[in-house]
This record gives structure tokens, C-alpha cells and sequence, in this order.
């Protein structure tokens, strides 16, 4: 069928087109003597993969991850104030440990499930979006990551999601969405998140082919999303990276598949990794705005179930500087009269350059 009459199938082709501009980029930069300047990550979660449009019904987020900060100082040098404030926030110390940073910009649409109707639907979860900025400090060791996140957005009409959303829909041939005119208000964001990482355990290798698992821990704290968050993840395949687990968008460890011991995809010389991933996540949540409603003013709100889980199955790919990963998302109800589970898919790109 045609494209026209699978829409999806446009967005789809949009993804993989970037994904093939990224994958030529990292096989025609020849390294030689030039100095790394990171890797640059794109993320895109979307129910349209999942073959539904409601809930958290899209995310985008653009990341950058500096080189390593442990080497030469002439390698790579930041800011003073955000060297300093790399040196400082995580608390991690163990030795041989490595210093990155991160910066980061994206954007969250949520919709209730029937994006059809003007009126306010009071059973179900309100119209919201979020648009934010930040930044990540990381430090990695042999067997943990620790991760300090700082973030500042917007909610309400000011995060543009409305607008995103329609522009998108129109074009993709998609149902309007009618009902945003009851989204939340406008609110600045401010936020922190924490994130722990460790391998308890990384399999023998026989070859190439390898298992491995990670655990994390970990919490945000903001007028947003305040809760705990707690996961583990299994990977099993040929050449398993030595990071620490593919990530979707999520604060505290948007950057835990980036990078990497030794560099692999900034030095260029990455081996070749396919490997499968499957995720179990738990979630106990104090406030989430986009179910709670503002915080200051009145707004359409539901009653959320404070403790959720999400379960993650999907495939990675990796090719010297470049990786690409698809997730499959599962989630337990978010509020009480939600109808069905939330399911969406979760693409990542990233790509290691130089100056």
C-alpha cells in the first residue's frame, strides 16, 4: 500500500532516511589527526510505531556527550564553570573513573486518547506538552556510571506542543487533534535528576557472542516529575558494547549508551555490535504535572496510580561511530480510568564526529 495510505510509513522513512545520512557520515570521516568534539544523539519515541496515538504520544531529544575529560588538557578543554561544576557534582570517585558531559534539548507531547473531539474529556489525562533544556554530568568507571542531570523547560502552550502536533498530523495525513485548547498551562520547569548505574554481572564472551547486565537507580526531583526510579537491563548478542544499556528518552541516563570504555566510537575504531535488550523499569511517583495537573493554577487533571512499570524489548546496532537502537515500550496503566496500557516505540541514533 502506499504511503499516502500508511502514514506511518513517511515517518518511518524519515527516520531511516537520517539514520543512512548518519551512517555515510561515519563511514566517509576519516579520523587521521583530528581532535574528537563528541558524539551527537538523536532520539525519537512515538506510539505511531507501536500503532496507536494517545498518552505520551510523542518525544524528540537532541543530546550531545563531550569527549572523555580525563585526558590531555589540549584534547578537549569546557568552559571553566562547567568543568568545574563537572568535577563537582557527581560524587563518584572511584579510581580510573572518566568525566563526560552532556547537553540536551527536546520536547514531550501528551494526548488523551481521542484526539478528535473539542470538548474536555474529563475521565481521561489532560492535553500537555513540555519543552526543555540541560545538561548531564556523567562519570563512568569499569563496572558503574553515576549521572547528575540538571534541566529547565516550559509547560503549556509555550512549550509549542499543540502547535507541533498539528503541523505534524496535517502533514502526515494524520487525524487534527482538536482538543488543545484544554491544555495546561504555562509553568517554567526547573529540575534535578540522579541516576546509578552497575554491572553485576558481564558474561564470558564465546568469540564475539556476549551477555550482560545492568542495574540503576536512581530518582528526579522538580515541579514536573518528582518520584524513584529503579530498572535492570539484559543484553545478549555479538561484540555487547562496554557501556551501560540502551536508553530512551528519560531524565538521569539519556546518555548511558553514548559512551563507551576506551571511546570506541570517537577513536573510530568501534567493532561491529548487534545485540538484543530486554528492560524492566519501575516507577513511584509523588507528583507528575502531566496527570496532577498545575501546580499553581487550576487545570484539567486524573487521579494517577502512584507506582507504574515499563517494559523494554528491542534490537541495537553498532558500526564504528555508529549506533542505531529500536525499543519497544509496554507501560502499566498511568492513571485510574485509563483504558488501555501505553505502548509507543523508541528510536536512537548517535554518531561519534570530529573537529
Amino acid at each position: 500500500m502506499s504511503p499516502s495510505k500508511n502514514p506511518w510509513l513517511k515517518l518511518l522513512s524519515v527516520f531511516l532516511v537520517i539514520s543512512a545520512v548518519c551512517l555515510i557520515l561515519a563511514r566517509a570521516q576519516e579520523p587521521g589527526e583530528k581532535k574528537p568534539s563528541g558524539v551527537y544523539g538523536f532520539y525519537l519515541d512515538n506510539d505511531l510505531f507501536a500503532g496507536t496515538d494517545r498518552g505520551y504520544t510523542n518525544g524528540l531529544k537532541f543530546v550531545w556527550v563531550s569527549p572523555g575529560l580525563n585526558g590531555r588538557p589540549a584534547d578537549f578543554r569546557l568552559p571553566g564553570w562547567l568543568d568545574f561544576l563537572s568535577r563537582k557534582l557527581c560524587l563518584a570517585r572511584a579510581p580510573g573513573s572518566r568525566r563526560f558531559v552532556s547537553a540536551f534539548l527536546g520536547q514531550n507531547i501528551f494526548t488523551p486518547n481521542d484526539i478528535e473531539r473539542f470538548d474536555l474529556i474529563v475521565w481521561d489525562r489532560p492535553y500537555a506538552g513540555i519543552a526543555y533544556a540541560g545538561l548531564g554530568f556523567h562519570r563512568i568507571g569499569r563496572f558503574s556510571m553515576e549521572t547528575v542531570e540538571l534541566d529547565i523547560g516550559v509547560i503549556g502552550p509555550l512549550s509549542l506542543a499543540g502547535d507541533i502536533q498539528k503541523i505534524h498530523h496535517k502533514f502526515f495525513g494524520f487525524a487534527p487533534p482538536n482538543g488543545w485548547a484544554h491544555q495546561l498551562k504555562n509553568e517554567p520547569v526547573l529540575g534535578i535528576a540522579y541516576d546509578h548505574k552497575w554491572k553485576p554481572w558481564q558474561g564470558e564472551k564465546l568469540g564475539g557472542f556476549g551477555s550482560d547486565l545492568v542495574l540503576h537507580g536512581g530518582g528526579e526531583l522538580s515541579n514536573a516529575i518528582t518520584r524513584a526510579n529503579t530498572g535492570v537491563e539484559m543484553r545478549i548478542g555479538w561484540n555487547v558494547p562496554n557501556d551501560f544499556g540502551t536508553s530512551r528518552i528519560q531524565p538521569g541516563s539519556d546518555s548511558s549508551s553514548l559512551v563507551e570504555e576506551k571511546d570506541g566510537r570517537l577513536s573510530g575504531q568501534g567493532r561491529f555490535s548487534l545485540q538484543a535488550f530486554f528492560a524492566l523499569e519501575g516507577h513511584a511517583a509523588l507528583r507528575d504535572i502531566f496527570l496532577d495537573g498545575n501546580s499553581f493554577r487550576k487545570s484539567h487533571r486524573v487521579d494517577k496510580n502512584p507506582f507504574t512499570a515499563d517494559i523494554v524489548l528491542g534490537l541495537a546496532f553498532r558500526s564504528k561511530r555508529f549506533k542505531l537502537s529500536y525499543g519497544f515500550v509496554y507501560q502499566t496503566k498511568q492513571f485510574k480510568t485509563q483504558t488501555r496500557n501505553p505502548v509507543f516505540g523508541s528510536w536512537q541514533i548517535a554518531l561519534g564526529l570530529f573537529d
